[in-house]
């Protein structure tokens, strides 16, 4: 079932619902809702919706010994997850 869950989010995460469901109109402007929508749900079954409860803070957000930066996942799939949809919108 775990497995399952990922798979139904990675093809919210790579815009595949834009060319299925939407192919047959042409361009609108609700396809940027879409889009978010698309990006929050895949990225969310992917990694567990409670990990965006841990905000990023600022870019790089170092550790006391400067080295390691600590970046939430989950935000980062999600705006890359949001530029793959958007795009995918524009492009219907």
């Amino acid at each position: 079932m775990e497995t399952l869950r990922k798979f139904f989010g990675l093809i919210f995460i790579i815009g595949i619902p834009f060319p299925l469901l939407f192919a047959s109109y042409e361009h609108q402007p609700w396809f940027a809702l879409v889009a978010y929508l698309s990006a929050f749900i895949g990225t969310g079954l992917t990694f567990g919706f409670s990990n965006f409860r841990t905000r990023p803070t600022q870019i790089g957000n170092f550790d006391d010994d400067g080295v390691m930066p600590k970046i939430n996942q989950t935000w980062m799939v999600f705006f890359i997850s949001l530029v793959i949809n958007l795009t995918f919108a524009n492009l219907f």
